[in-house]
């Protein structure tokens, strides 16, 4: 297995929601935009995990091939309240497994380590020719090690989650224990103060993130197979 690469792409958007009333007004009002925010992800967006032999591969489990480390930039024109969220575009070739430790998932190591195994929170890493799912991989940001700025103050942050929009409402921001992107958009990560969970607006955050993947063990292929795995992160204004 040569060239193991899988791209993560960065974007931004803007939600908007619309709420229905049983009355009419008339109201003047002004509409002021987001302050632009540019995302940039190091090495391009991509991650290497170099080149391994298929004979390496386990035929009885799945193969953990270990963790690289990618950091998203976000810089805002001027202090913004944002989230990241994040959708894959290989959802139809995600497949896991047991490894040879008897666990599920793909094994991470930043915020205390463990597995990821929820659907949700895997992303495909493609087909093989035979039209083989290869397996599947994991993005976590590190929570311990963002930084975040409003123009010259440094803020001590954290990072909290939510449901994307349940009901057209969107729920309270949590701390959690770790902090996987979802494959489908339905969960959003904000900035918060270290022990709180308002988002707080910022200019520039710095958010390092783990990407851990996980092969399958039934491949049953002499040939080159690649990773074609390709994730993309947003940015939504708040």
């Amino acid at each position: 297995m040569n060239n193991t690469k899988l791209l993560i792409v960065a974007s931004a958007f803007i939600t908007l929601s619309v709420q229905a009333a049983d009355r009419a007004t008339i109201g003047v009002k002004v509409s002021l935009e987001a302050a632009a925010c540019t995302p940039l992800l190091s090495n391009g967006g991509v991650v290497n995990f170099g080149s391994h032999s298929i004979n390496a591969l386990s035929t009885q489990h799945y193969t953990q091939i270990g963790t690289r480390n990618i950091t998203l930039t976000i810089t805002c024109e001027s202090a913004t309240g944002i989230a990241i969220t994040a959708r894959d575009t290989r959802m139809d070739s995600v497949v896991t497994g047991k490894d040879g430790e008897g666990q599920s998932g793909v094994k991470y190591t930043v915020n205390g380590g463990g597995y990821i195994n929820q659907a949700t929170r895997l992303f495909g890493l493609g087909k093989t020719k035979d039209n083989k799912n290869i397996g599947s991989y994991a993005v976590l940001i590190d929570s311990q090690n963002i930084s975040a700025s409003n123009g010259s103050q440094t803020l001590a942050t954290s990072v909290a989650g939510a449901d994307a929009v349940i009901t057209g409402q969107k729920r309270a921001w949590q701390t959690l224990t770790a902090y996987p992107l979802a494959v489908d958009q339905s969960y959003y990560y904000t900035f918060v103060k270290a022990g709180e969970n308002s988002p707080i607006p910022v200019t520039n955050a710095v958010i390092p993130l783990q990407v851990s993947a996980s092969i399958a063990n039934d491949l049953g292929s002499s040939e080159k197979i690649e990773l074609d795995g390709q994730a993309v992160i947003s940015v939504v204004y708040l």
